[in-house]
């Protein structure tokens, strides 16, 4: 269920109620979340630019109101076929660092509050692959899942091409 914030209230309580809360979305039969403080906006998809020569998951750039954002294919970074995009499909802004960069996502679930006490760590057995983005599996009701993300862990090892 989604929660409203209180645009009445000063920046820090802001700040407070946004901790432990995290944006759901959909990248194929998975569900992953990412902080909500790093998420800018959610947009529907747009007509994205390619650029040449960069990895296959940066599918290019769009022009977001004069802003040149690089857009990056969640399903492709994450190792996945790309499918293709339906009315679901959207573009998740998100701060990575000094940058805003999308993330292609196949759609969004929900936001939500996620306790620490309700992260697991990755399986043992995962750890230590190319995935040290991973910050831990949100465990949910009825049994759900969230892979929880670090937004700015993600294209650690990666540069993301500033246009």
């Amino acid at each position: 269920m989604a929660e409203e914030l209180d645009f009445s209230q000063t920046e820090s309580e802001i700040t407070d109620e946004m901790e432990n809360m995290y944006l759901n979305f959909f990248v194929g039969e998975g569900v992953y979340g990412i902080e909500i403080r790093y998420v800018l906006q959610i947009i529907g998809m747009q007509k994205i630019e390619a650029m040449p020569e960069m990895p296959m998951y940066m599918k290019g750039f769009i022009n977001l109101r004069g802003n040149i954002i690089p857009v990056v294919s969640m399903r492709e970074r994450f190792g996945q076929f790309e499918d293709p995009y339906n009315e679901r499909t959207c573009i998740i802004i998100t701060q990575v660092g000094d940058r805003e960069v999308g993330l292609i996502v196949d759609a969004i679930k929900e936001t939500i509050t996620i306790e620490p006490e309700q992260v697991s760590p990755q399986p043992a057995a995962t750890q230590g692959m190319d995935n040290a983005y991973i910050k831990g599996i949100a465990k949910l009701t009825a049994g759900d899942v969230s892979i929880l993300i670090d937004v700015q862990r993600l294209f650690g090892g990666y540069d993301i091409p500033m246009y």
